[in-house]
């Protein structure tokens, strides 16, 4: 699974945002409470040992921390990373930080973790099944991933695409590549091909007068999906 260098490129441009609660990643800071209760509702994560994938400037990183995990995150972006780590150690967090391609990840490192955490990160790869791969070679047996992603559909094409990027400028431009959205069968059958099953599936609801998320039936645009690994 290789990083796309453009992707990268368009988060390295706005990585010193990442912990503005007013700037560009507001909707991520806004999502993170119901990402954790999300995982928080299907696993005791205390003491255990938890990877987020695509980590991103750290915002969900310190929420697992926070909640008595011991957590790793990786990306690919270097000045993503250092926000990441200068933003933990100004709280005195101990977060496993590293800066690689998650395919490099795999290959440098020699321990397995309880679970893995693929948030919004399947969408921005350009070999969506080797990233499933190289999950399961990190996951013990019945160990769990959990993944949220944007379905595909003129709905999410719509909402997630044209509208939040270029209309009410919610996400910053070129954020998402609308043929990279993933439909839940989709990814289900990426799983089942690497000895994944598919657990839990959930829709993430968008309130555009408070900008507030929660978790609903309704995954037309963005859903949740957790996998055991067999």
């Amino acid at each position: 699974m290789s990083a796309n260098k453009i992707e990268i490129q368009n988060f390295d441009k706005h990585a010193y945002e990442w912990w503005n609660k007013r700037g560009p990643y507001k909707l991520l800071h806004n999502l993170t409470p119901i990402r954790l209760k999300y995982i928080l509702d299907q696993i005791d994560i205390n003491n255990k040992k938890i990877l987020d994938i695509g980590c991103g400037g750290g915002l969900l990183c310190e929420a697992l921390h926070d909640a008595g995990a011991v957590v790793y995150g990786v990306d690919a972006s270097k000045k993503t990373i250092e926000i990441a780590k200068n933003h933990a150690n100004e709280r005195g967090l101990n977060i496993n930080y590293t800066c690689q391609s998650f395919s490099d990840f795999v290959k440098s490192n020699d321990q397995k973790f309880d679970y893995i955490v693929c948030f919004e990160m399947i969408e921005h790869v350009d070999d969506q099944n080797q990233l499933i791969n190289d999950i399961a070679v990190l996951l013990n047996k019945k160990s769990k991933v959990f993944f949220s992603t944007i379905n595909r559909n003129l709905l999410s094409f719509i909402f997630a695409k044209v509208l939040a990027e270029y209309v009410f400028k919610m996400v910053p431009e070129n954020t998402h590549t609308y043929d990279k959205f993933v439909k839940p069968s989709e990814l289900n059958r990426m799983l089942v091909k690497n000895s994944f099953e598919t657990d839990n599936i959930a829709g993430i609801k968008f309130n555009p007068i408070n900008q507030s998320f929660s978790i609903s039936e309704f995954n037309k645009i963005n859903y949740f999906l957790t996998a055991v690994k067999k």
